[in-house]
């Protein structure tokens, strides 16, 4: 019996051994001949050139035959392990072992191995220092490539500052990282910005609209220190970039850069404080494939909640009473109203209720990664779509990611990135949300459709402005922009530790808005006459920008015996060009060095000089100049009976200065009309830099290797602050800016983090934070700036309030009654004209016996005293838990609008609130809110004052994510590395003294509200 070419394959362990057949057989079918020899307790399967023999296994408790398969080929694999480091080194002496066995082998010098091993077995590759890895065999190759990533647990930390990275037990500075696998991997995070809130201190992120492809969040690093932009700069890659544009599942890590020492390479740009974003490359090995994606609804985390018709009817009524009016409306038709019993007639419309909807969201992200020593790649596709809670309003975004690597020699390699993405964002023409606050419930939304029309009739409103009609015939518009970048980063080392690197990016944006409306017709339902034509819109704009980015660097990383130096030293040029005519421009030097002797003792210094075409001539360039030094205790001799259980303790200072330059434009040229020739804009061409000097003394412990608590003071003073001083009108002309200000932030932060393995199958971790944060003006030039209800003033915080001080509500025990009925103020007792009991009482601090604005005072601002957070995450087998509280105590609000005094019965009206019920009358004389009248300005109850301030304090649960991964080991066999299942919530509650409004957005009259997601999600990774 032979076959050419085929072999049969089966193990003795599953043959009975002492059978012994002989048989004469005339066939050329293998299979059959097989049959015949093994009988029938056996089945066969020809795999490629061999015969797979099956033992056909019985149940004892079923009928039911089990067919497995042996397959006890031995494979040949062959490979190179690399450290996951870009560009990729190889490791040698690697310990490749077969799971559950002692057999196995090491990589050589080049990181090259050879095993045999079984279908099924699995490979656990090992290194000190690394992760461990664990590939599944499934076929015999000759090229596997294996990354190992290194254990932050035995190696140090290695930090992203953007033009370097360094190792954290190097550095002296106080730098932050985000957690990216809590803070932002498979949440619904639209907007980077969002993820920043709650997982770094010293940050103070808000957010204050949910409205789809404009909610990111405004960040601010230890304080405000300027009246112009405090917004930190940005770097992706090393470029600077909006962040909020980019897909979260192409984020490698995020790191926050917030004192002088960490921030001062950056120079006239960084006085904000800085934020370094870098995205995932591709490691050398098996091509990964993943998709994440998740699918959720959205509700606004508060609405308001207005009187309905009945009520609002009886209000009008009592306010014109106040006033000496006769009532509006009669009793039956307030009762009819109260009834329901005629809608059409007597209407009852919730405008809130009809207004908002549940908003959708999805979002779906494919990546593919991979590759050899030779060359990485990593491409990441991700559509966003976010509905939102009105009509006609929405975003949608669609990301493209190629980020590359080339080692062209074993010293030389590129990396050469792509990255683009297109947005369209629409909402209405029209404000309609601030008409939910105009438009009385007695309005009709629609009448009934008349038979033999097609007419549309909306409830009649001054100039039709009916919210339903304002959002279905009001018109759209939209916003498509588009953005391309390219970046292209070569890496050159020329000899062992002596780097030199280059960058070159090139970025242009694009941006069209279209508003279209089509002509519409109103007419009257009850008489049918024609009432008003909204005309046709068809607008369109375009703008344009593009930026330029060209540097270099040349680092030397020098280690002697106890002995360690690094140094960089670099220089780039930027050019940006944003519509017809504007342009600006930077060019740099920049010098850091870090010593470190035996670990022990730290020494650091950074210079940067910045030239900017944002100054006149003498005044383009400055320097930026930091030093640091820190104290490695826990290296100590005198320390080692610690070692036990100080892993770390660390002391560090700097200090330094750091610049801001984003001004605007043409601050130091006068302008002129070109129509007229007259000067419109005054420049000073002595205009230039904020300066920002920063002192900052930090420690650093580390804890029995899981806990782990992070402290920093800092003392922050901006001086050159640029000012617009306010002028006489007399003089009629415009002010120029100028440097005269300072302005100091100081505060502490308090960062804790415990990370425990309780059991193999329990995990646990906590991070918390606290920061503290003081504002005040030092000086200010023309002080102070009276800005009606807000301030600046020498003493106080930036924008603190000025408001009104009261004392409850005026009564009428604080008036006497003249001969013909006029309220008359008792003694003592002052107020503004035409008050009445029941109006809010103004205190007359400057006592001059009348209320003026002499009589505001300084009270609070929108600054936290306090910001903190708690995550807290647990995995117990395969199922894993967060959660995330957030919050601020300290903040000052002030009600206005329908929130403060309520009816407004004059041109568009106001509807009062609900709570607004609680009104005063002589019968409720302690009532929350003032009488009532036809508009706010007969009691003079409109002005900012402290009745209407509220604690804006509030601790929210940022997110609740519950999640499940499917056994990893079963699934590599079938070539998937693991997939997990996880349901999430945002915003789902929040704790706060006053629940009118949202106490983060504290949005008002017209807002788009701040917004709870429920999402369900999927990610796997194959």
């Amino acid at each position: 019996m032979k076959q050419s070419g085929v072999k049969i394959a089966y193990s003795s362990d599953e043959l009975q051994k002492d059978r012994v057949v002989s048989v004469d057989i005339q066939t050329s079918d293998i299979l059959t001949a097989l049959r015949s020899v093994l009988g029938d307790g056996y089945s066969f399967k020809q795999i490629e050139d061999y015969i797979a023999i099956a033992r056909k296994e019985i149940s004892d408790s079923s009928d039911v035959i089990n067919n497995t398969v042996i397959d006890d080929r031995i494979w040949t694999i062959q490979g190179q392990v690399l450290e996951n480091s870009e560009p990729p080194y190889p490791l040698p002496g690697v310990n490749i072992l077969i799971k559950g066995t002692s057999l196995g082998t090491i990589s050589d010098g080049n990181g090259y191995f050879t095993i045999k091993a079984k279908r099924g077995d699995i490979l656990v590759f090992k290194y000190l220092g690394f992760k461990d890895y664990e590939y599944v065999v499934s076929r015999a190759i000759s090229n596997l490539t294996v990354s190992l990533n290194s254990d932050s647990e035995e190696l140090d930390e290695i930090v992203v500052t953007g033009i370097s990275e360094e190792k954290r037990v190097n550095s002296v500075s106080a730098v932050s990282s985000l957690d990216v696998t809590k803070n932002l991997s498979t949440k619904p995070i639209t907007s980077l910005s969002q993820s920043l809130q709650g997982g770094i201190t010293g940050l103070n992120v808000t957010q204050s609209s949910g409205l789809p492809g404009a909610d990111a969040a405004a960040i601010k690093i230890r304080g405000i220190s300027t009246l112009g932009t405090s917004d930190p700069l940005v770097l992706v890659d090393g470029i600077p970039m909006d962040m909020n544009q980019l897909d979260p599942n192409t984020i490698e890590s995020v790191t926050v850069l917030k004192d002088a020492a960490a921030s001062a390479i950056y120079g006239a740009r960084a006085a904000n404080g800085v934020i370094v974003v870098k995205t995932k490359r591709g490691t050398p090995g098996k091509i990964s494939i993943s998709y994440n994606g998740y699918a959720g609804f959205q509700q606004a985390t508060y609405l308001p909640e207005f009187v309905n018709a009945a009520d609002y009817m009886q209000m009008v009524n009592v306010a014109n009473a106040n006033v000496g009016g006769a009532p509006i409306y009669s009793q039956e038709a307030i009762d009819a109203t109260r009834s329901h019993s005629d809608l059409i007639k007597y209407p009852d419309t919730d405008w809130t209720d009809y207004m908002y909807q549940t908003g959708m969201i999805q979002s779906h992200s494919v990546s593919v990664s991979g590759g050899s020593n030779l060359a990485r790649f990593a491409l990441t596709a991700n559509y966003l779509d976010n509905e939102a809670l009105i009509d006609n309003a929405g975003y949608n975004r669609l990301n493209i990611r190629a980020n590359t690597s080339v080692s062209l020699l074993d010293n030389l390699s590129v990396n050469m990135d792509f990255n683009s993405y297109r947005t369209n964002r629409h909402e209405p023409l029209q404000a309609v949300l601030n008409y939910l606050y105009t438009t009385p419930p007695n309005t009709v939304i629609h009448y009934p459709m008349k038979e033999g029309s097609d007419i549309l009739y909306y409830g009649n409103r001054p100039e039709q402005r009916n919210p339903a009609a304002l959002m279905e015939k009001g018109g759209v518009r939209t916003y498509l922009g588009d953005n391309i970048s390219i970046n292209i980063a070569p890496r050159w080392e020329i000899i062992p530790n002596l780097i030199v690197r280059g960058q070159y990016s090139y970025r242009i944006s694009s941006g069209a808005t279209k508003e279209e409306r089509d002509a519409y017709n109103f007419f009257d339902y009850n008489s049918g006459s024609f009432l008003q034509t909204w005309g046709a819109i068809h607008n369109a704009s375009k703008s344009r920008s593009s930026y330029y980015y060209l540097g270099g660097t040349v680092e030397y990383t020098l280690e002697k015996n106890k002995h360690r130096l690094f140094a960089i030293g670099g220089y780039n040029q930027e050019l940006t060009n944003n519509g017809d005519w504007d342009q600006w421009a930077m060019s740099s030097f920049f010098a850091k060095a870090n010593y470190t002797f035996d670990n022990r003792y730290l020494l650091e210094g950074t210079v940067r000089r910045d030239g900017s075409s944002r100054f006149g001539p003498g005044n383009k360039f400055g320097v930026f100049p930091s030093i640091g030094a820190g104290w490695n205790i826990h290296e100590e001799a005198f320390m080692k009976s610690t070692k036990n259980f100080l892993n770390e303790f660390k002391l560090r200072m700097s200090y330094g200065s750091l610049g801001n330059e984003n001004i605007g434009l043409y601050k130091y040229q006068t302008l002129i009309n070109a129509g007229n020739g007259n000067e419109t804009v005054f420049g000073n061409p002595d205009i230039t830099w904020e300066t920002v000097h920063m002192l900052d003394v930090g420690a650093d412990i580390r804890l029995f290797k899981n806990l782990t608590v992070t402290f920093d003071y800092y003392n922050k003073l901006t001086t050159d602050m640029i000012i617009t001083p306010p002028i006489s009108y007399i003089g009629g002309i415009s002010a120029a800016p100028l440097n005269s200000g300072k302005v100091r932030n100081k505060g502490w932060e308090f960062d804790v983090s415990y990370n425990k393995q309780v059991t193999k199958d329990f995990g646990l971790n906590i991070h918390a934070g606290l920061t503290h944060n003081e504002n005040k003006i030092e000086d200010l030039f023309g002080a102070p700036y009276d800005n009606g209800n807000r301030i600046h003033q020498i003493g106080y915080a930036l924008n603190s309030y000025f408001i009104y001080p009261t004392d409850g509500l005026l009564q009428e025990d604080d008036f006497t009654k003249d001969a013909a009925g006029n309220w008359i103020p008792k003694e003592g007792v002052v107020i503004f004209d035409g008050q009445k009991p029941g109006d809010i009482h103004y205190l007359d601090t400057d006592e001059d016996g009348k209320i003026t604005t002499d009589d505001r005072v300084i009270s609070g601002d929108d600054q936290p005293d306090l910001n903190y957070f708690a995550n807290i995450s647990l995995n117990y087998k395969k199922f894993d838990f967060e959660i995330l509280f957030q919050g601020v105590t300290g903040v000052d609000g002030y009600y206005s609008g329908p929130y403060a005094y309520g009816l407004n019965t004059s041109g568009d009206g106001q509807t009062p609130l609900a709570v607004q019920t609680d009104y005063w009358t002589p019968e409720n004389p302690t009532a929350r809110y003032p009488r009532l009248a036809p508009n706010s300005s007969y009691g003079n109850n409109d002005h900012t004052s402290d009745y209407w301030r509220f604690d804006a304090s509030y601790c929210r649960v940022k997110y609740i994510q519950f999640g499940y991964t499917f056994d990893q080991i079963g699934l590599k066999k079938i070539g998937m590395s693991n997939i997990r299942l996880y349901l999430n919530v945002q915003n789902p509650f929040t704790i706060a003294k006053e629940d009118l409004v949202d106490p983060e957005s504290r949005g008002q009259r017209g807002s788009y509200p701040l917004v709870k997601t429920y999402s369900a999600g999927v990610s796997l990774n194959f």
